[in-house]
């Protein structure tokens, strides 16, 4: 029996690319409320963006964390320590009860979790010191209103770490190709919504932040991730782009990770490819 009875072909057919992010939204959760589709063949790539994230903070310290479209937990609920809050939301029930799962019975209380869309979500404005959307911005169609919400809710000087896929880059065209093709056979569960890099690092860089981290790199085709096992996968991208802190070939990455401060900050910690340049230049 089919997943869904409207397919993201018909959703695209009838919105528009401009009404994307508000007309998909339904077929996003109720894809993410049966996500082994996506735990299963992702969990090298869920492994990458929580090191990433673990290898940009270090040893900073924050009071309170938002983690906007958490997933699993895998990233977030590590940095969870007797001495801080987590947040942890998503527009999936069942993301949310494996994230809750996740979280040490002695931290429960510092957790919560929040089963709303993030533009909807009625969360403290000023309230948090870290925020990591990993896995979103591919649903969001109106970037400056979602980093406006982002900066409205971020205390002064604080962290935010996003990933992007660069739409314009040639490996997310290709990409793109195949994904055209193989659409013909197969529909696709729901639609993306393409943002380049160089736009998300402008969006962000208007709003009064400056990028003190940066990682790149590139999945591997999708015909080699049918064969290699999700830790081969894994070592695949390190052995091709290593880390943070030695990011080899990033030009030839379209996966980005970035960290990015509110410009009130002072005395960050630098990591990264792009790490050298604070004041962000396209």
């Amino acid at each position: 029996m089919p997943l869904y009875k409207e397919t993201a072909r018909d959703v695209y057919l009838k919105a528009g690319s401009k009404g994307v992010a508000l007309h998909c939204d339904p077929l996003v959760k109720r894809g993410f409320e049966q996500p082994q589709w996506y735990l299963d063949k992702r969990s090298f790539n869920i492994r990458i963006r929580a090191e990433t994230v673990k290898q940009f903070l270090g040893d900073l310290k924050f009071e309170n964390m938002l983690d906007i479209g958490c997933g699993d937990g895998s990233i977030s609920v590590p940095l969870l320590t007797p001495n801080n809050r987590l947040t942890l939301l998503d527009m999936s029930e069942t993301m949310l009860s494996i994230a809750r799962s996740r979280i040490p019975s002695e931290l429960a209380s510092q957790v919560q979790l929040v089963n709303d869309h993030f533009m909807q979500a009625r969360l403290a404005p000023r309230s948090y010191e870290l925020i990591i959307c990993c896995g979103v911005l591919a649903y969001v169609d109106d970037t400056r209103s979602f980093v406006e919400k982002l900066l409205s809710l971020l205390k002064p000087g604080g962290s935010v770490i996003i990933e992007c896929t660069d739409s314009s880059h040639p490996v997310s065209y290709l990409g793109r190709l195949v994904g055209r093709t193989r659409s013909l056979i197969i529909p696709p569960k729901f639609p993306l919504v393409l943002h380049s890099s160089s736009d998300v690092i402008r969006t962000f860089t208007r709003l009064g932040f400056r990028r003190c981290g940066a990682f790149r790199y590139s999945l591997p085709p999708p015909g080699v991730r049918t064969l290699l096992s999700q830790d081969s996968l894994y070592k695949t991208v390190r052995a091709g782009f290593g880390t943070p802190s030695h990011n080899r070939f990033p030009w030839l990455g379209d996966e980005c990770i970035y960290h990015f401060k509110h410009a009130d900050s002072k005395g960050e910690r630098v990591v990264g490819s792009e790490s050298r340049a604070l004041a962000v230049k396209d």
